[in-house]
């Protein structure tokens, strides 16, 4: 039997009644992924696709009439079960990862700033045709490519701590004491194997205790946003705290990149993390090569 010219594709978007309230954006992917039934994202919600052109956003649909979440994106107090401002802010932080991660685990995934409202599936519609080349680009850059985290301590008896602020100074400055230098050494060992890399620093995490009109400022963190975030540092001074962009052909190169590290220098401790979406290169200026 011939398939038809306009057939849909085998994982076409199920049909659902268009949504003129608020939605809660996610992420962007090629037309045609479809979100496994049942999955809950912000604030509980469904999440659906809204497809335009050959790109899709992942949003979530809110549970009640008018939604429950503010135009900072984080539930309104009303809608959070009881929870704090800064509980509330974690809670939809965790669902968009989940909703995130759950999709990068099959196609490739453009993460959103967490916090991203549309006014309707019109609105997201308008987006992704105005976005549609930054889109197309981002997705094609990112193909095939997961995020890796590392972070690097030392006891504090390990050598004088650099001058700064201890949030990735050392990596900036070129001073620093011996396990600063490991630490700017392994970064570029790293940094070698990755496509990209970006060191974070400890003011990219969101605070304690954030109200959800700050939080709107904290979301435009891919650090905050990223699981690699898990700040308090537990293991003394942290050094280095950097995502690095890997193609999945390259991750147990990567991985064996990290073990010498280890190996080699036992004054660090090295944690390794991931992979992750990309959170840390959805923005087009940490992808310097995306327009050549």
């Amino acid at each position: 039997m011939t398939a038809r010219p306009n057939a849909d594709p085998p994982h076409a978007e199920p049909p659902h009644a268009p949504v003129d309230g608020p939605l809660y954006a996610h992420a962007i992917v090629r037309r045609g992924f479809r979100p496994r039934p049942g999955l809950a994202g912000a604030d509980g919600g469904t999440v659906i696709v809204v497809p335009e052109g050959p790109l899709a956003a992942l949003v979530s649909v809110p549970r009640g009439p008018g939604g429950v979440w503010g135009g900072d994106g984080f539930p309104r107090a009303s809608g959070a079960a009881g929870m704090s401002p800064a509980e509330a802010a974690q809670d939809a932080a965790d669902a968009h990862r989940r909703v995130v991660d759950e999709a990068a685990a099959t196609v490739c995934v453009l993460p959103l700033r967490i916090g991203t409202v549309h006014h309707g599936e019109a609105q997201v519609r308008r987006v992704l045709t105005e976005r549609a080349d930054l889109y197309e680009r981002l997705l094609t850059r990112l193909d095939g490519r997961l995020e890796w985290g590392v972070k690097a301590y030392a006891d504090d008896a390990a050598g004088a701590w650099a001058a700064g602020d201890g949030d990735g100074a050392a990596l900036a400055d070129g001073a620093g004491e011996p396990v600063d230098k490991l630490a700017r050494a392994a970064h570029h060992a790293l940094a070698d194997v990755a496509e990209c890399s970006r060191v974070h620093h400890r003011r990219d995490a969101c605070p304690h205790g954030v109200l959800p009109g700050a939080a709107a400022s904290c979301a435009t963190s891919a650090y905050w946003t990223s699981p690699i975030s898990g700040a308090p540092y537990p293991h003394g001074r942290n050094l280095l705290d950097s995502a690095y962009l890997v193609h999945r052909e390259a991750a147990g190169v990567f991985a064996e990149t990290v073990g010498g590290l280890v190996a080699r220098c036992p004054e660090l401790h090295i944690e390794l993390t991931g992979p992750w979406a990309p959170y840390s290169f959805a923005d087009p200026d940490e992808l310097p090569d995306l327009w050549d």
